[in-house]
């Protein structure tokens, strides 16, 4: 019984989870019944015209009866081109069927002309098409609201080639997307549980919630927690009025809530106060803030099964290697060490901070999870 009650669970939790693929779907049938009847018309009437001028031809001519059939639904009238059609019975038959089929035809093609210049169709198709492709992502970011921030921040995600999905009911965002040229996105409420699972919430590795709004960040944070509530499997920053919001947000399951004002006025300041080295803090400003396409700030975390562990810098050699340099360690007891050297031993624990090319940290990052992937295997087996 147990068993046959998970098997029931698993089944309407899948349900649900396709609810808003399944929706837009429905809506495209919709759309699409509206072609039906006059669609099946116009066969019916093709169908009654090609039998009847193969029936008067005597020689089952299914070529011409079909040509006379369309020709005159479509009014075209080239002439008695089907045997049997110059007689009597063949005349009275065409005359019938012009009446019956002319209606039908330009009823059927009015039909097919609105709904399809409507643009209901094919814009149901391509979202449907897209909702497919969204959840083919992984390791994807999911940017909930679209306004002037979130488009600085998805042309950064442009030019470092990550791929993201932008939710956001308001209607009228639909031209700032398509302006932006945004490949995935779902105009659809953020908050509700199908929209985050549509936009593939559980194989992003981020969400940024900017739905200018405290209460609806805070709302999307908890429905987004509540599917992936580990910290570390999903991220999630957000935008917060006030240090207190942004305090209430990191307790409910923001990774990191940013104040604006707060930011900008620390950024302000930086310039202040560093006059003297202007380039080298707006560098630093520009790569902390995603703004430079080629360098990076990382930090690499050493673990236990780490092959790092108990290694000095000038051994591993991360510069010759790889072209990072380590610019400072963070201990394990949190105290930051900026003097490093080649001497400087790699604890458990520690985090390097390591600079150089986007690429390179890249590479580097690669190589080593795939050395302690390696080393876990070996002690396995």
């Amino acid at each position: 019984m147990k068993r046959i009650k998970r098997i029931k669970s698993f089944k309407a939790r899948k349900k649900r989870e396709r609810s808003l693929l399944n929706e837009y779907e429905k809506r495209f049938i919709e759309q699409f019944k509206l072609l039906s009847i006059p669609l099946f018309m116009l066969h019916t009437a093709i169908f009654i015209g090609t039998m009847g001028y193969m029936l008067l031809s005597k020689k089952a001519d299914f070529i011409n009866a079909f040509y006379m059939t369309i020709i005159t639904i479509g009014t075209i009238g080239f002439g008695e081109l089907s045997p049997g059609s110059d007689t009597p019975q063949g005349r009275i038959f065409t005359s019938f069927l012009s009446l019956l089929g002319i209606g039908i035809f330009t009823t059927s093609i009015t039909v097919v002309i609105r709904v399809l210049s409507s643009g209901g169709i094919i814009e149901l198709y391509r979202t449907i098409r897209m909702l497919k492709e969204i959840q083919e992502l992984k390791g994807h970011v999911i940017l909930c609201g679209y306004n002037k921030t979130s488009a600085w921040i998805a042309d950064t995600f442009k030019r470092r080639k990550v791929d993201f999905v932008v939710v956001d009911d308001n209607k009228l965002a639909l031209e700032y997307i398509q302006k932006h040229n945004i490949k995935y996105f779902i105009l659809e409420d953020p908050i509700k549980r199908p929209t985050l699972l549509a936009a593939g919430i559980k194989h992003a590795r981020v969400l940024i919630a900017n739905l200018e709004d405290d209460a609806k960040n805070i709302a999307l944070i908890v429905t987004a927690r509540l599917i992936r509530p580990s910290k570390e499997d999903l991220a999630i920053y957000t935008f917060a009025s006030t240090d207190g919001t942004a305090e209430k947000m990191e307790e409910l399951g923001a990774n990191k809530a940013i104040v604006p004002n707060k930011i900008l006025a620390t950024r302000l300041s930086s310039y202040v106060f560093h006059v003297g080295s202007a380039y080298i803090s707006d560098l630093l400003d520009r790569i902390a803030y995603g703004e430079e396409p080629d360098l990076d700030i990382v930090e690499y975390t050493v673990k236990a099964d780490s092959p790092l562990v108990g290694k000095k810098l000038k051994e591993i050699d991360l510069r010759k290697k790889f072209g990072v340099s380590v610019i400072a360690i963070r201990k394990p007891d949190g105290t930051l060490h900026v003097s490093v050297s080649g001497e400087d031993s790699i604890e458990e624990g520690s985090t390097l901070i390591l600079f150089g090319k986007h690429k390179n940290l890249k590479n580097l990052e690669k190589i080593y999870r795939e050395a302690v992937h390696h080393e876990i295997q070996k002690n396995t087996n």
